[in-house]
């Protein structure tokens, strides 16, 4: 059995696949950890067929006929090898620090606290520390955030168990994976990272970031947030809050449809 199987899905973005590819198999050299690569072409105008010759000792290439969107392409994935970790990355990572992914799984393999099922490291870009790469949870205001699944972001540089971390680098136990069947797939973009870690906490489990890990992530280039975050949200509020909580799902729901019509953000920078 292979330690972990890297996976990334792609839809137009080959440059940044490129570079990626390279960044983990420059990462993984020499580190005697086992893997494979694993990207999906989520039926995007790219033409691969280059890459999987030159790449075939470490990277299966796979295509869908239609888009599957983020979390049903990483499903589609993750059936493909049994391994003890999957890495989920998007294809505009660059890594910055040496044994990125080595580091991150060592932090699982040291702790004895078998319940951490998800890590993230800190992500940033050209503007500095993204607000986007965890989010809080410990706290009234926080807890009311994440309960909503907005972000409620709070920047540090500790480890520290957090609500979520960003799917552009997610690390996750496979058998915490399949304890909750992967991810929503009625989450085409957005959002499927906040709902499966509230799942798997749920169960007992926890979510770690882990800021000493740093990793560039550039801005918008796998799809624009405005596009498809309002319905994500909508779905999440749906399926979280509108049994238990009637009345601030229709009042937070009715904000989210306001945000939608005009095109502007309401709980996002």
């Amino acid at each position: 059995m292979l330690d972990i199987a890297i996976q990334i899905v792609n839809y137009n973005t080959k440059k940044y696949l490129i570079d990626c590819v390279n960044d983990v198999i420059n990462d993984l050299k020499n580190c005697g950890i086992s893997y494979r690569i694993l990207v999906l072409d989520n039926d995007s105008q790219d033409d691969l067929s280059d890459l999987r010759e030159k790449y075939k000792e470490t990277v299966n290439f796979y295509k869908s006929e239609k888009n599957l969107g983020f979390g049903a392409g990483h499903n589609f994935l993750a059936r493909k090898l049994d391994t003890d970790f999957l890495l989920i990355l998007n294809p505009d990572l660059k890594f910055v620090g040496k044994d990125t992914v080595a580091r991150m799984l060592d932090f699982f393999q040291k702790n004895e606290d078998k319940k951490i099922a998800v890590a993230g490291p800190l992500l940033f870009n050209d503007e500095g520390n993204q607000r986007w790469d965890h989010g809080d949870f410990k706290g009234l205001i926080p807890g009311f955030f994440t309960r909503l699944g907005l972000n409620y972001w709070r920047n540090t540089d500790k480890i520290t168990e957090v609500a979520w971390v960003s799917g552009a680098f997610f690390l996750v136990r496979r058998n915490a994976f399949v304890a909750v069947e992967g991810f929503d797939e009625n989450f085409f973009l957005y959002g499927e990272e906040v709902d499966f870690c509230l799942r798997l906490r749920k169960l007992g489990y926890k979510t770690i970031y882990n800021p000493n890990i740093k990793v560039f992530h550039y801005v918008s280039v796998v799809a624009s947030k405005n596009k498809y975050l309002d319905d994500s949200d909508l779905y999440f509020l749906e399926k979280h809050l509108k049994k238990e909580f009637p009345t601030v799902y229709l009042f937070v729901s009715s904000l989210i449809k306001i945000r939608k019509k005009l095109g502007f953000n309401i709980f996002y920078k």
